[in-house]
């Protein structure tokens, strides 16, 4: 949920971005907005075979349903879709990322990582993150 909240800010403070202006609240908004944004996971992937989702992730057949108000399950029907999502779909080699950039994933990344790690501490009274 943190995370979610907080990719919702980037692409709220992003909206007022001049390149925005466009396209926001046409058609064509979301499906470029998405190019971008999944783009970066699968430049992420390609230039990162030792990450997790190869590792480990992709190879989930079952996990346990924690939350009770998800139907039996789901998460782990959820994790097939994203496996398949990430085996089935790339990004051309020449995409131009226009909306989203390096920098603002990187810089998103950093910060959301750092904010759980601080609520993570706080609520275990650790006395601080430990990055």
């Amino acid at each position: 949920m943190v995370t979610d909240e907080e990719w919702i800010k980037l692409t709220n403070h992003k909206k007022k971005e001049e390149v925005f202006q466009s396209i926001i609240n046409t058609p064509e908004y979301t499906p470029l907005v998405k190019k971008d944004w999944y783009g970066h996971d699968f430049v992420y992937l390609k230039e990162n075979k030792e990450s997790i989702f190869w590792t480990d992730f992709q190879h989930i057949d079952e996990y346990p349903e924690y939350l009770s108000f998800f139907p039996a399950g789901q998460t782990s029907q959820q994790i097939r879709n994203i496996t398949e999502f990430y085996h089935e779909n790339s990004i051309a080699e020449d995409h131009e990322f226009i909306f989203l950039t390096r920098e603002d994933i990187d810089g998103f990344v950093n910060h959301t990582v750092h904010l759980l790690c601080e609520i993570v501490s706080q609520r275990m009274n650790m006395g601080g993150c430990m990055l």
